[in-house]
């Protein structure tokens, strides 16, 4: 039992590995003329819309799939992408406007920040059957 709670952890410690490495490579994304791309004022509400659709997406998907963490956080992840991609392609059609890779970029910051942690060190409520 105790060698397959350390498989578990070493295995959550390879995904964050891995998505910091791919953080990493978008360097170019998030810096531009010197500045981080949540200096913005519009790339913050893009974050805020990102982590606030995606926990809607997150805690629907835990309460849908019975406590599947891996599925809500799928279901997270593709609710912010989601909402971040309808409100570019919505900008995309107004007039005067056009789709920002990095407003997109922006919202699915946000969507990963709340993720994360929520798949990581959320515990599961205990259900008492009788």
């Amino acid at each position: 039992m105790q060698l397959k709670r350390w498989e578990y952890k070493l295995r959550r410690l390879k995904l964050l590995i891995v998505l910091l490495v791919a953080c990493q490579s978008m360097y170019g994304q998030f810096y531009q003329y010197d500045k981080f791309i949540l200096t913005e004022p519009d790339k913050r509400l893009h974050f805020a819309a990102g982590a606030i659709a995606t926990t809607i997406g997150y805690e629907w998907a835990l309460w849908k799939y019975k406590g599947d963490k891996k599925k809500a956080f799928f279901v997270g992840l593709g609710v912010g992408l989601a909402a971040g991609i309808a409100k570019e392609s919505f900008d995309n059609w107004r007039p005067g406007n056009y789709f920002d890779e990095r407003d997109l970029l922006a919202t699915m910051m946000g969507s990963l920040s709340v993720t994360i942690p929520l798949s990581l060190f959320r515990k599961p409520k205990l259900k008492y059957t009788h």
